[in-house]
């Protein structure tokens, strides 16, 4: 992985918000598409046991990007993301729709 300060502002965005997050004990899941990918997080309400809210949606290819500099795993397969607030007219809310786990590679275990 090569400095952070090298890569493009929405990868360091990314990277920011799921350093964040990540610190709650609970998995941050990516939902995409074809051409974008929605980042869900745990909130910051309720504890350990707190809801989840779409935090952002970056484009599919800074995802890929990230990945490919290997500073984000995705997970293996796809699973259903927990129940999250947000506008309820986004395409991330399709229930039918499942997404991946994405964490940082320092974290990676």
């Amino acid at each position: 992985m090569t400095k952070k300060s090298t890569y493009r502002p929405a990868i360091r965005k990314l990277l920011a918000d799921l350093e964040y997050r990540s610190t709650f004990g609970r998995p941050c899941y990516i939902k995409r598409t074809t051409r974008h990918a929605a980042l869900i997080v745990p909130e910051l309400r309720a504890g350990a046991d707190g809801p989840y809210a779409h935090l952002k949606t970056f484009d599919r290819a800074t995802v890929h990007e990230a990945v490919a500099l290997g500073a984000v795993v995705l997970g293996p397969d796809l699973v259903d993301v927990p129940a999250f607030s947000g506008n309820r007219n986004h395409w991330a809310f399709d229930g039918g729709h499942q997404g991946r786990t994405i964490q940082l590679r320092e974290n990676a275990s």
